[in-house]
């Protein structure tokens, strides 16, 4: 089980990033670090010191990500069909001139000045980044039940006004704009559960149709933004459900993207039968990352575990410790 939790941001791409300096010693005069080889950077090579000239960074995996704009980051956060592993939870901070710094959970890599400098921000912006308390602590016997979890986990931003975001109708599986604004809304304002009710501040605009693809490649990596936040359907790797990405800058996120997988079948009706995937229920998830929440332990019971099940409409409506997280942000 992995939980994980950090600092995210971004904007837009423009990328001509600054090269790595490096010192020699006391005294010594700064050096370029070389630049990266190839158009396509790899963890390995980001490993070297190397500086990052080229847009693109690739995973192990394969999930590409378009590098941002000095100063920002980019989190890429998957939701998968129970069983399948998502390769991690993703975020690429170009930190200008200390270099980029990649988290994939809790593994970073990079330039080990940007690393530090992110550590750091990260530290700074979410002083527990799970909070578990009482029965939070669960166990790999007995899993706790959604009103007795109260794990959350903080990614480190949160929004400043509304999320204004577009549905892009494209390759849907179902009509989908109404279920996924209701997950949408699943986090916003007076929210009762586990007999506690709350009122949160995040808050969302659904403004209509637009036909732009959003910035969730078909890898389940992060493309570059555009400052519109879209909705819509696409290829993902096997198991991947949907992914989120989320641009933000000091700690203020500014721009938010969903692909829904067109390779499994969705129910996007009041109830749900058969081999098919709640699309409310898994968009309740998704947008508990893009308002600034990770996931919590695969037997927490909670909206925000890792993994969904067919029909799982149980999703909709959110645990304690979700419950707890949405309050402790807005």
């Amino acid at each position: 089980m992995r939980t994980s939790s950090w600092t995210a941001g971004a904007v837009t791409l423009g990328i001509a990033l600054a090269a790595v300096v490096v010192s020699t010693g006391p005294g010594s005069p700064a050096v370029a670090a070389p630049e990266c080889q190839g158009d396509r950077v790899t963890l390995e090579q980001l490993a070297s010191g190397c500086a990052v000239a080229t847009p693109t960074i690739v995973l192990p995996d394969g999930r590409q990500f378009v590098v941002p704009e000095p100063g920002t980051t980019v989190t890429a956060l998957p939701v998968a069909a129970s069983g399948v592993d998502d390769g991690g939870d993703v975020s690429i901070t170009n930190t200008g001139r200390a270099g980029v710094a990649v988290r994939v959970d809790d593994a970073w890599s990079g330039s080990a000045a940007a690393v530090r400098q992110e550590r750091q921000a990260l530290r700074d912006r979410v002083a527990a980044a799970v909070v578990s308390r009482g029965a939070a602590t669960t166990s790999a016997t007995k899993a706790a039940t959604s009103c007795t979890d109260t794990s959350y986990t903080r990614l480190g931003f949160r929004w400043a006004g509304p999320v204004n975001w577009s549905y892009n109708p494209n390759n849907q599986k179902v009509t989908g704009p109404s279920a996924i604004g209701a997950g949408a809304d699943a986090w916003t304002g007076p929210v009762s559960s586990c007999g506690r009710t709350i009122t949160s501040t995040a808050d969302q605009k659904h403004l209509g149709v637009l036909k732009q693809a959003m910035g969730v490649t078909a890898t389940g990596g992060c493309g570059a933004a555009n400052a519109s936040s879209v909705v819509g359907w696409g290829s993902l790797p096997k198991g991947t459900l949907g992914v989120t990405c989320v641009w933000s800058r000091s700690g203020t996120a500014v721009e938010t993207d969903q692909r829904y997988s067109t390779s499994v079948n969705w129910s996007a009706a009041a109830t749900c039968s058969g081999a098919r995937f709640d699309l409310r229920g898994v968009a309740t998830h998704e947008w508990g990352h893009a308002y600034g929440l990770g996931h919590t332990a695969a037997n927490s019971g909670l909206v925000m575990k890792p993994s969904v099940s067919t029909c799982e409409t149980s999703q909709r409506g959110l645990g304690l410790g979700d419950l707890l997280g949405i309050d402790a942000i807005y």
